[in-house]
C-alpha cells in the first residue's frame, strides 16, 4: 500500500489495513492509519486478495467524489459498498481519475481470480509504474514495448512461495524488471517479514536490502529508494 500525491491530488494503491493474514500475525502496522488518509482522489487495486484489498477499510474511505480503478471484477466485488464510480480494467485499457492517467498492463500472480493487473500512473509529466503482487513474467518486457519511459518503478520483492511455487517477485527478479523498465528511481514494496511464514506452505524470503545490493551489482542506471512504513519521498523533474 503506498499513497501518491500530485498537484494536492491523492491515490491510494492496494489499500490493506489489516493486522492479521489467513490467521497469522502481521507484524508491520500500516504506514498510516486510517483515520489519517487523506481525502482521496482514487484508489488503484491491482488485485481482489484480502492482503491488497481491504473492504472495511475501503468501505471507511468512501467519499461522494471517491473513484475506484481496478481489475476485472473489482465493481461486483464492491456492489455493497456504494462507491460513486468504479473502473473494471483489463491489460491495456485506460482511464482518467482526476490528474492520474491510468493504464492497466498485463501481470502474473496467482489464484484465486480475478487476475492481477499492474499499472502505469501519469499524472503531468510524471510516469509511474506500480507493480502491485505481481510475479516474473513477459509483461515487463510487453511494458517496455510500450512505454519509452518510466520515471518511478514500485516494484514488489517479497518473493513469496507458496508449497514451493513462487507467487511474488523476488529481488532478483526485480532487477530484471527493472532491466526492461528502466525506471529512474525505483521503490521495492511488499517486503518479505510482513506477516508471519509457514514454511513449507509459504515463504516470504525477499528483503529490500538484497534488492539494493543486487541493483547495484547490476549496473542500472536506477535508483533505489527504500522507505520506512510512513515515511515520504519526493522526486525531481526527470525530463
Amino acid at each position: 500500500m503506498l499513497l501518491l500525491e500530485y498537484d494536492g491530488h491523492y491515490a491510494l494503491t492496494d489499500p490493506w489495513f489489516g493486522m492479521n493474514m489467513r490467521g497469522l500475525p502481521v507484524f508491520r502496522k500500516p504506514g498510516m492509519a486510517l483515520s489519517e488518509i487523506p481525502k482521496l482522489t482514487a484508489i488503484i487495486a491491482s488485485h481482489l486478495h484480502g492482503d491488497h484489498f481491504d473492504r472495511k477499510a475501503v468501505a471507511k474511505l468512501i467519499h461522494p467524489t471517491l473513484e475506484i480503478a481496478g481489475t476485472r471484477g473489482t465493481a461486483e466485488y464492491c456492489r455493497d459498498l456504494d462507491v460513486p464510480k468504479i473502473y473494471d480494467m483489463a491489460p491495456w485499457d485506460e482511464t482518467t481519475i482526476g490528474p492520474f492517467k491510468l493504464t492497466a498492463t498485463p501481470a502474473e500472480h496467482t489464484g484465486p481470480p480475478p487476475a492481477e493487473v499492474n499499472f502505469i500512473i501519469e499524472c503531468g509529466d510524471w510516469r509511474v509504474f506500480f507493480g502491485g503482487d505481481a510475479k516474473w513474467s513477459a509483461a515487463y518486457q510487453q511494458v517496455s514495448e510500450r512505454f519509452d519511459r518510466i520515471d518511478v518503478a514500485l516494484l514488489p520483492i517479497g518473493g513469496t512461495l507458496i508449497f514451493g511455487h513462487r507467487t511474488t517477485m523476488g529481488p532478483s527478479d526485480a532487477v530484471k524488471a527493472c532491466n526492461y523498465l528502466r525506471p529512474s528511481y525505483v521503490i521495492p514494496i511488499h517486503e518479505g517479514g510482513e506477516w508471519l511464514p509457514v514454511p513449507p506452505a509459504s515463504w516470504h524470503p525477499g528483503r529490500n536490502g538484497q534488492f539494493v545490493a543486487k541493483l547495484a551489482e547490476s549496473g542500472l542506471p536506477c535508483e533505489a529508494r527504500v522507505l520506512k512504513p510512513g515515511q515520504m519521498t519526493t522526486f525531481a523533474p526527470t525530463l
